[in-house]
Protein backbone atom coordinates (compact mmCIF):
# COMPACT_ATOMS: atom_id res chain seq x y z
CA UNK A 1 0.00 0.00 0.00
CA UNK A 2 1.00 3.16 -0.96
CA UNK A 3 1.12 6.42 1.43
CA UNK A 4 2.41 9.73 1.24
CA UNK A 5 5.44 11.40 1.96
CA UNK A 6 5.05 11.70 5.71
CA UNK A 7 3.94 8.12 6.28
CA UNK A 8 1.04 9.00 7.92
CA UNK A 9 -1.96 9.16 5.49
CA UNK A 10 -2.97 6.18 2.67
CA UNK A 11 -2.97 6.86 -1.00
CA UNK A 12 -6.29 5.79 -1.96
CA UNK A 13 -8.31 5.55 -5.33
CA UNK A 14 -12.47 6.34 -5.68
CA UNK A 15 -13.70 3.05 -7.68
CA UNK A 16 -17.00 3.48 -9.94
CA UNK A 17 -19.66 4.03 -7.82
CA UNK A 18 -23.59 3.37 -8.59
CA UNK A 19 -26.23 5.07 -6.74
CA UNK A 20 -25.05 4.72 -2.73
CA UNK A 21 -22.67 1.88 -3.00
CA UNK A 22 -19.03 2.50 -3.87
CA UNK A 23 -17.71 -0.87 -6.00
CA UNK A 24 -15.39 -2.80 -3.27
CA UNK A 25 -11.64 -1.50 -3.64
CA UNK A 26 -8.89 -3.62 -4.59
CA UNK A 27 -7.34 -5.87 -1.71
CA UNK A 28 -4.14 -3.33 -1.73
CA UNK A 29 -6.15 0.00 -1.47
CA UNK A 30 -7.51 1.02 2.08
CA UNK A 31 -10.91 2.24 1.37
CA UNK A 32 -12.39 5.35 2.07
CA UNK A 33 -14.31 5.30 5.29
CA UNK A 34 -10.62 4.24 6.76
CA UNK A 35 -8.65 6.77 5.10
CA UNK A 36 -10.85 10.19 6.11
CA UNK A 37 -10.97 8.65 10.15
CA UNK A 38 -7.60 7.80 10.09
CA UNK A 39 -6.49 11.17 8.73
CA UNK A 40 -8.94 13.21 11.01
CA UNK A 41 -7.55 11.37 14.34
CA UNK A 42 -3.54 12.52 13.20
CA UNK A 43 -4.85 15.73 12.50
CA UNK A 44 -7.07 15.63 16.34
CA UNK A 45 -4.19 14.43 17.80
CA UNK A 46 -1.43 17.10 16.56
CA UNK A 47 0.80 14.16 15.42
CA UNK A 48 4.42 15.03 15.24
CA UNK A 49 6.07 16.62 11.71
CA UNK A 50 2.33 15.30 10.23
CA UNK A 51 1.79 17.25 7.17
CA UNK A 52 -1.65 18.60 6.88
CA UNK A 53 -1.94 19.73 3.21
CA UNK A 54 -0.52 16.34 2.05
CA UNK A 55 -2.65 14.36 4.63
CA UNK A 56 -6.12 16.03 3.87
CA UNK A 57 -5.30 16.52 0.14
CA UNK A 58 -5.43 12.33 0.26
CA UNK A 59 -8.74 12.45 1.36
CA UNK A 60 -9.89 16.15 -0.42
CA UNK A 61 -11.64 16.51 -3.63
CA UNK A 62 -13.31 13.89 -4.92
CA UNK A 63 -13.01 11.64 -2.22
CA UNK A 64 -14.32 13.92 0.04
CA UNK A 65 -17.22 15.13 -2.38
CA UNK A 66 -18.28 11.69 -2.88
CA UNK A 67 -18.30 11.04 1.15
CA UNK A 68 -20.51 14.56 1.16
CA UNK A 69 -22.91 13.35 -1.31
CA UNK A 70 -23.83 9.79 0.36
CA UNK A 71 -23.09 8.30 3.32
CA UNK A 72 -21.08 5.56 2.22
CA UNK A 73 -18.82 2.89 4.32
CA UNK A 74 -17.00 0.12 2.70
CA UNK A 75 -15.05 -2.79 3.95
CA UNK A 76 -12.12 -2.17 5.93
CA UNK A 77 -8.90 -4.15 4.50
CA UNK A 78 -5.37 -4.53 6.54
CA UNK A 79 -2.94 -1.85 6.01
CA UNK A 80 0.59 -1.17 7.62
CA UNK A 81 -0.87 2.21 9.74
CA UNK A 82 0.41 3.07 13.11
CA UNK A 83 -2.10 1.85 15.55
CA UNK A 84 -4.51 3.83 16.55
CA UNK A 85 -6.37 4.03 20.49
CA UNK A 86 -9.06 1.61 20.20
CA UNK A 87 -11.29 4.46 22.29
CA UNK A 88 -10.76 6.81 19.56
CA UNK A 89 -11.35 4.45 16.28
CA UNK A 90 -14.87 5.08 15.23
CA UNK A 91 -16.92 2.41 14.00
CA UNK A 92 -17.09 1.31 10.44
CA UNK A 93 -20.85 2.27 10.86
CA UNK A 94 -19.35 6.29 11.14
CA UNK A 95 -20.91 7.56 8.18
CA UNK A 96 -18.29 9.03 6.28
CA UNK A 97 -19.62 11.67 5.31
CA UNK A 98 -19.48 12.82 9.27
CA UNK A 99 -15.78 11.88 8.92
CA UNK A 100 -15.45 14.06 5.95
CA UNK A 101 -16.96 16.95 7.62
CA UNK A 102 -14.25 17.07 10.28
CA UNK A 103 -11.25 16.79 7.57
CA UNK A 104 -13.13 19.42 5.94
CA UNK A 105 -13.00 21.66 9.18
CA UNK A 106 -9.25 21.08 9.34
CA UNK A 107 -8.79 22.05 5.95
CA UNK A 108 -11.21 24.99 6.68
CA UNK A 109 -8.85 26.48 9.54
CA UNK A 110 -5.37 26.20 7.69
CA UNK A 111 -4.95 30.06 6.42
CA UNK A 112 -3.12 30.66 2.32
CA UNK A 113 0.42 30.79 4.55
CA UNK A 114 0.39 27.18 4.77
CA UNK A 115 3.09 25.62 2.63
CA UNK A 116 5.04 28.71 2.07
CA UNK A 117 8.63 29.08 3.06
CA UNK A 118 9.24 31.36 6.16
CA UNK A 119 11.26 34.66 5.37
CA UNK A 120 11.77 34.37 9.02
CA UNK A 121 12.36 32.39 12.54
CA UNK A 122 13.04 33.82 15.68
CA UNK A 123 11.85 37.43 16.71
CA UNK A 124 11.52 40.35 14.29
CA UNK A 125 9.87 43.37 13.40
CA UNK A 126 6.76 43.08 10.82
CA UNK A 127 4.94 46.30 9.44
CA UNK A 128 1.55 47.11 8.00
CA UNK A 129 -1.45 49.81 8.20
CA UNK A 130 -4.01 51.11 10.31
CA UNK A 131 -7.48 52.46 9.99
CA UNK A 132 -5.32 55.62 9.17
CA UNK A 133 -3.09 54.35 6.65
CA UNK A 134 -0.31 54.72 9.15
CA UNK A 135 2.53 52.38 8.92
CA UNK A 136 2.48 50.39 12.40
CA UNK A 137 5.03 47.92 13.93
CA UNK A 138 3.91 44.63 15.36
CA UNK A 139 6.94 42.08 16.86
CA UNK A 140 6.43 38.04 15.92
CA UNK A 141 7.93 35.38 17.74
CA UNK A 142 8.06 31.91 15.22
CA UNK A 143 9.40 28.78 16.62
CA UNK A 144 12.74 28.10 15.80
CA UNK A 145 11.62 24.95 14.30
CA UNK A 146 8.62 26.47 12.40
CA UNK A 147 7.04 23.99 9.84
CA UNK A 148 5.43 25.56 6.81
CA UNK A 149 2.86 22.32 6.57
CA UNK A 150 1.35 22.79 10.12
CA UNK A 151 -1.32 25.17 11.34
CA UNK A 152 -0.29 26.74 14.67
CA UNK A 153 -2.56 29.00 16.88
CA UNK A 154 -1.77 32.79 16.60
CA UNK A 155 -1.58 34.52 20.21
CA UNK A 156 -1.89 38.69 20.37
CA UNK A 157 0.04 40.37 23.13
CA UNK A 158 -1.05 43.80 23.48
CA UNK A 159 0.79 46.37 26.17
CA UNK A 160 -0.48 48.75 28.79
CA UNK A 161 -0.41 52.37 28.73
CA UNK A 162 2.93 53.94 27.45
CA UNK A 163 4.12 50.56 26.69
CA UNK A 164 5.42 48.94 23.91
CA UNK A 165 6.04 45.35 21.87
CA UNK A 166 9.32 44.74 24.33
CA UNK A 167 6.42 45.22 27.49
CA UNK A 168 4.13 42.61 26.37
CA UNK A 169 6.85 40.24 25.53
CA UNK A 170 8.75 40.23 28.78
CA UNK A 171 5.56 39.45 30.39
CA UNK A 172 6.23 35.65 29.20
CA UNK A 173 3.62 34.41 27.86
CA UNK A 174 5.54 32.74 24.99
CA UNK A 175 7.67 30.86 27.11
CA UNK A 176 5.15 28.57 28.73
CA UNK A 177 6.56 25.47 28.54
CA UNK A 178 3.27 23.95 26.00
CA UNK A 179 3.78 27.32 23.92
CA UNK A 180 7.12 27.81 23.68
CA UNK A 181 9.12 25.51 20.94
CA UNK A 182 10.09 22.90 23.08
CA UNK A 183 9.16 19.66 20.47
CA UNK A 184 7.39 19.56 17.38
CA UNK A 185 3.91 18.12 18.88
CA UNK A 186 3.98 20.48 21.82
CA UNK A 187 0.56 22.47 21.35
CA UNK A 188 3.19 25.81 20.88
CA UNK A 189 2.26 28.51 18.93
CA UNK A 190 3.04 31.96 16.86
CA UNK A 191 3.30 35.13 18.97
CA UNK A 192 2.34 38.95 18.15
CA UNK A 193 3.68 41.63 20.51
CA UNK A 194 1.72 44.90 18.59
CA UNK A 195 2.68 48.51 19.02
CA UNK A 196 0.42 51.21 20.17
CA UNK A 197 0.75 54.93 19.17
CA UNK A 198 -0.58 58.01 20.72
CA UNK A 199 -3.95 58.17 21.27
CA UNK A 200 -5.17 61.80 21.88
CA UNK A 201 -3.74 63.70 24.53
CA UNK A 202 -3.36 60.28 26.98
CA UNK A 203 0.13 58.90 25.59
CA UNK A 204 0.98 55.71 23.93
CA UNK A 205 -2.28 53.38 23.88
CA UNK A 206 -4.82 52.04 21.77
CA UNK A 207 -8.17 53.37 20.21
CA UNK A 208 -10.42 50.77 21.79
CA UNK A 209 -13.68 52.01 19.59
CA UNK A 210 -15.42 49.49 17.66
CA UNK A 211 -14.44 52.35 14.48
CA UNK A 212 -11.49 53.30 15.52
CA UNK A 213 -8.02 52.90 13.84
CA UNK A 214 -7.03 50.15 15.72
CA UNK A 215 -10.00 47.34 14.47
CA UNK A 216 -8.14 47.86 10.94
CA UNK A 217 -4.64 47.74 12.28
CA UNK A 218 -5.54 44.16 14.23
CA UNK A 219 -7.61 42.68 10.94
CA UNK A 220 -4.61 43.53 8.86
CA UNK A 221 -1.73 41.99 11.03
CA UNK A 222 -4.18 39.21 11.02
CA UNK A 223 -4.47 38.69 7.32
CA UNK A 224 -0.74 39.27 7.05
CA UNK A 225 0.05 36.82 9.52
CA UNK A 226 -2.66 34.13 7.66
CA UNK A 227 -1.03 34.92 4.18
CA UNK A 228 2.66 34.69 5.22
CA UNK A 229 2.62 31.93 7.65
CA UNK A 230 0.85 28.61 7.92
CA UNK A 231 -1.83 29.57 10.90
CA UNK A 232 -5.08 27.78 12.49
CA UNK A 233 -7.35 30.38 11.55
CA UNK A 234 -9.88 28.78 14.03
CA UNK A 235 -7.11 29.13 17.19
CA UNK A 236 -6.30 32.99 17.17
CA UNK A 237 -6.47 34.41 21.03
CA UNK A 238 -5.87 37.91 22.09
CA UNK A 239 -4.65 38.74 25.96
CA UNK A 240 -3.82 42.11 27.04
CA UNK A 241 -2.83 44.31 30.49
CA UNK A 242 -4.64 47.77 31.51
CA UNK A 243 -4.87 49.79 27.92
CA UNK A 244 -3.82 46.80 26.11
CA UNK A 245 -6.88 44.73 28.03
CA UNK A 246 -9.64 47.48 27.25
CA UNK A 247 -8.42 47.15 23.44
CA UNK A 248 -8.81 43.32 23.91
CA UNK A 249 -12.86 43.67 25.47
CA UNK A 250 -13.27 45.58 22.20
CA UNK A 251 -12.23 42.94 20.26
CA UNK A 252 -14.52 40.36 22.22
CA UNK A 253 -17.13 42.83 21.18
CA UNK A 254 -15.95 43.54 17.73
CA UNK A 255 -13.98 40.60 16.24
CA UNK A 256 -15.64 37.82 18.61
CA UNK A 257 -16.59 35.88 14.92
CA UNK A 258 -12.22 35.40 14.49
CA UNK A 259 -11.31 35.04 18.10
CA UNK A 260 -11.36 31.41 20.00
CA UNK A 261 -10.75 33.33 22.81
CA UNK A 262 -9.59 36.12 25.18
CA UNK A 263 -8.02 37.19 27.87
CA UNK A 264 -8.16 40.77 29.67
CA UNK A 265 -6.15 41.49 32.92
CA UNK A 266 -6.74 44.46 35.26
CA UNK A 267 -8.83 46.18 32.72
CA UNK A 268 -12.18 47.58 31.98
CA UNK A 269 -13.23 49.94 28.94
CA UNK A 270 -15.24 53.20 28.67
CA UNK A 271 -18.71 54.06 29.87
CA UNK A 272 -20.89 56.60 30.32
CA UNK A 273 -21.81 55.64 33.79
CA UNK A 274 -19.13 53.29 35.39
CA UNK A 275 -21.89 51.59 37.06
CA UNK A 276 -24.26 50.43 34.23
CA UNK A 277 -22.25 47.92 31.44
CA UNK A 278 -25.12 49.26 29.43
CA UNK A 279 -23.57 52.34 28.70
CA UNK A 280 -19.85 51.17 27.55
CA UNK A 281 -19.50 53.09 24.62
CA UNK A 282 -18.98 49.98 21.77
CA UNK A 283 -22.71 48.48 22.24
CA UNK A 284 -24.13 47.35 20.45
CA UNK A 285 -21.33 45.15 19.29
CA UNK A 286 -21.10 44.71 15.34
CA UNK A 287 -21.63 40.82 15.86
CA UNK A 288 -23.53 38.59 18.24
CA UNK A 289 -20.84 36.36 18.98
CA UNK A 290 -18.32 35.82 21.06
CA UNK A 291 -15.29 34.48 22.53
CA UNK A 292 -15.09 32.68 25.51
CA UNK A 293 -13.43 35.10 27.90
CA UNK A 294 -10.54 34.78 31.39
CA UNK A 295 -10.96 37.95 33.03
CA UNK A 296 -8.45 38.76 35.96
CA UNK A 297 -8.04 42.14 38.36
CA UNK A 298 -7.83 42.94 42.06
CA UNK A 299 -10.38 42.46 44.48
CA UNK A 300 -12.74 45.83 44.34
CA UNK A 301 -10.54 47.63 41.82
CA UNK A 302 -6.66 49.17 41.60
CA UNK A 303 -4.99 52.82 41.42
CA UNK A 304 -5.45 52.40 38.04
CA UNK A 305 -9.17 51.31 37.40
CA UNK A 306 -11.08 51.84 41.08
CA UNK A 307 -14.76 50.31 42.07
CA UNK A 308 -16.85 49.97 40.60
CA UNK A 309 -15.49 49.09 37.14
CA UNK A 310 -13.99 45.83 37.02
CA UNK A 311 -17.54 45.11 38.80
CA UNK A 312 -19.27 46.75 35.61
CA UNK A 313 -17.06 45.09 33.14
CA UNK A 314 -17.56 41.84 35.11
CA UNK A 315 -21.46 42.32 34.14
CA UNK A 316 -20.54 43.10 30.79
CA UNK A 317 -18.91 39.93 29.82
CA UNK A 318 -21.59 38.07 31.08
CA UNK A 319 -23.88 39.65 29.02
CA UNK A 320 -21.26 39.04 25.71
CA UNK A 321 -21.38 35.75 26.75
CA UNK A 322 -25.28 35.57 27.72
CA UNK A 323 -24.05 34.04 31.36
CA UNK A 324 -26.50 33.71 34.07
CA UNK A 325 -25.24 35.53 37.88
CA UNK A 326 -24.35 32.28 39.51
CA UNK A 327 -20.89 31.16 39.17
CA UNK A 328 -19.26 27.76 40.43
CA UNK A 329 -16.03 27.88 41.87
CA UNK A 330 -13.05 26.84 40.15
CA UNK A 331 -9.29 25.91 40.32
CA UNK A 332 -6.93 28.92 40.73
CA UNK A 333 -3.35 28.44 40.37
CA UNK A 334 -1.90 30.60 43.73
CA UNK A 335 -3.57 30.63 46.80
CA UNK A 336 -3.76 35.02 46.40
CA UNK A 337 -6.22 34.47 43.93
CA UNK A 338 -9.47 32.90 43.49
CA UNK A 339 -11.48 31.91 40.44
CA UNK A 340 -14.53 31.64 39.53
CA UNK A 341 -16.62 29.95 36.38
CA UNK A 342 -20.34 31.73 35.36
CA UNK A 343 -23.10 29.20 34.46
CA UNK A 344 -25.23 29.16 31.61
CA UNK A 345 -22.81 30.80 29.46
CA UNK A 346 -23.35 30.50 25.66
CA UNK A 347 -19.15 30.43 25.88
CA UNK A 348 -17.23 30.20 29.41
CA UNK A 349 -16.35 32.91 31.32
CA UNK A 350 -13.75 32.61 34.12
CA UNK A 351 -13.08 35.73 36.39
CA UNK A 352 -10.64 35.86 39.01
CA UNK A 353 -9.82 37.80 41.93
CA UNK A 354 -6.63 38.71 43.48
CA UNK A 355 -5.17 40.28 46.50
CA UNK A 356 -6.14 44.15 46.44
CA UNK A 357 -2.04 44.78 47.43
CA UNK A 358 -1.05 42.87 44.57
CA UNK A 359 -1.97 46.32 42.80
CA UNK A 360 -2.43 47.61 39.28
CA UNK A 361 -0.08 44.68 37.55
CA UNK A 362 -0.14 40.93 36.44
CA UNK A 363 -0.87 38.33 39.51
CA UNK A 364 1.23 35.18 40.11
CA UNK A 365 1.60 32.83 36.86
CA UNK A 366 -0.49 34.30 34.77
CA UNK A 367 1.16 33.43 31.89
CA UNK A 368 0.78 29.60 32.73
CA UNK A 369 -2.78 30.41 34.03
CA UNK A 370 -3.31 32.54 30.30
CA UNK A 371 -1.99 29.47 28.05
CA UNK A 372 -4.11 26.45 30.27
CA UNK A 373 -6.98 29.30 29.31
CA UNK A 374 -6.02 29.33 25.67
CA UNK A 375 -4.94 25.80 25.29
CA UNK A 376 -8.60 23.80 26.32
CA UNK A 377 -10.41 25.59 22.90
CA UNK A 378 -8.79 23.36 20.22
Amino acid sequence: MSQDGYGLCPKVSIGRFHGSNLASPPPEELNINESIATCGRFLKRRVANINIARCTGVVSGAIVAVALASPLTATAHESDQPPIEQSSAPTLATPVSELASEIAVQLSATSSGCGKRALHTGLFNLHTTDGHHVTRTFLVQLPPTYNASRAYPLIFVFHGAGGNSSQSYSWGLQNVNEASEVNESSDNGIFVFPDGINYQHYGVGWDDSKSGYDMPFFDNMLKSMEVDFCVNSKRVFVAGFSWGGDFVTALACARGSVIRAAAANSTTDEYSSVNNFATYHNLPCPTNTHPPIRFEHAVGGDSAYPAPRFATTSVLFRHFNSCSAASTSVHSSTNVMSCKSYNGCAKEFVECSFNANIGHTLPPHWAADTWAFFSSFP
